[in-house]
């Protein structure tokens, strides 16, 4: 993990990539996830069941990487699906999820400006 206690993630190509490490360690046995836009900040809501909805969450390796495909949810808030970003998914028991800090603060010439690690 880059910071302790945070799941860290990179984002390219409309989707979200979570190494089998901090997948085992943050969302183990998880199929699909919620993401919801709040404010400047990136949710990510664990779903029970998939048949309960949400983003699928996809093994992309034999090492057990996962991605999550959401090429609309990033479109829709502005998010260039030709950035590559390394973020840090931070634990908030509050939501029963995980915040992403500041992802969808954009500037005047519409570049991402989140945490770029």
């Amino acid at each position: 993990m880059s910071e302790t206690g945070s799941m860290p993630l990179r984002l390219h190509r409309d989707h979200l990539y979570i190494d089998a490490a901090a997948f085992d360690a943050h969302l183990p046995r998880v199929l699909s996830v919620a993401l919801v836009r709040e404010a400047d900040d990136l949710l990510i809501f664990p779903v029970a069941s998939a048949d309960a909805g949400g983003f699928l969450v996809k093994q992309v390796n034999a090492r057990g990487d996962r991605a999550i495909h959401a090429a609309d949810f990033f479109r829709l808030n502005g998010i260039d699906d030709m950035q590559d970003i390394k973020l840090d998914a931070w634990p908030n028991p509050a939501i029963a999820g995980f915040v992403v800090r500041d992802l969808f603060r954009i500037n005047a010439n519409q570049v991402c400006t989140s945490k770029i690690i």
